[in-house]
């Protein structure tokens, strides 16, 4: 495995075990360990996720049978392949990118690694994006990692209209928020907890957090 394989999370260092599952059940091929080094190439923040919780996401997604997934936060498409790979043939996903340029540099990540014909991109502000992909919607599957601030008013969008279907699934990654979920500081950091927050009264979600790397909860909407 190659240094940008092992690429590790911004937030921690990968301990034995966590090597072991990426070693055993998450290598990144070619067009992964690209899409990184691109990232890169393009300074864009280390952000994404890393290959053990891409394929939690991608068993996940195979194992409630989602064949429309949005995400929320595109940035090089590193997450966006994961997801797509893990969808059916005739299966679809929906990004939602707001900068230009990580747009462009997730369409030639999608190009790369040969999934374009599966995914839908559109630029603009996510709050602005949402109302466009509404006719889509019930979505099987959503994923967020964007900007946590704005967290609590995505909910609110995912709870409109049953915009997420029943026994749908909702993904939030760095559900930790960097080790400040219980003392919240930046508006990024409250965002999450009020996201957090809100699902744990059960009013249409049951939901608890897998602590793999920064965390991840998972959250699946029950009425």
């Amino acid at each position: 495995m190659t240094d940008q394989a092992r690429r590790p999370s911004p937030l921690r260092d990968l301990n034995e075990y966590d090597q072991y599952v990426i070693d055993t059940f998450a290598r990144e091929d070619e067009a992964l360990q690209w899409i990184q080094a691109e990232a890169d190439r393009n300074d864009m923040p280390k952000i994404s996720l890393r290959p053990d919780e891409a394929r939690t996401l991608q068993i996940l997604i195979k194992a409630i049978g989602a064949r429309k997934v949005l995400e929320i936060g595109t940035l090089a498409g590193y997450s966006g392949t994961w997801i797509a790979r893990a969808l059916p043939a005739d299966g679809k996903l929906i990004t939602l990118e707001k900068s230009s340029k990580h747009a462009a540099v997730a369409r030639a990540s999608f190009e790369k690694a040969g999934v374009s014909s599966k995914i839908t991109l559109i630029e603009g502000a996510a709050l602005d994006s949402l109302k466009k992909v509404e006719s889509e919607a019930p979505f099987d599957l959503i994923f967020i990692d964007a900007d946590r601030a704005t967290y609590p008013t995505y909910l609110r969008w995912i709870n409109e209209d049953n915009h997420l279907r029943l026994n749908g699934v909702l993904v939030v990654h760095n559900a930790f928020a960097g080790g400040r979920i219980a003392t919240p500081e930046s508006a990024d950091d409250h965002g999450m907890s009020a996201l957090q927050q809100e699902l744990a009264k059960g009013h249409h979600f049951e939901a608890s957090i897998i602590g793999v790397g920064d965390g991840t909860l998972f959250a699946v909407r029950v009425r």
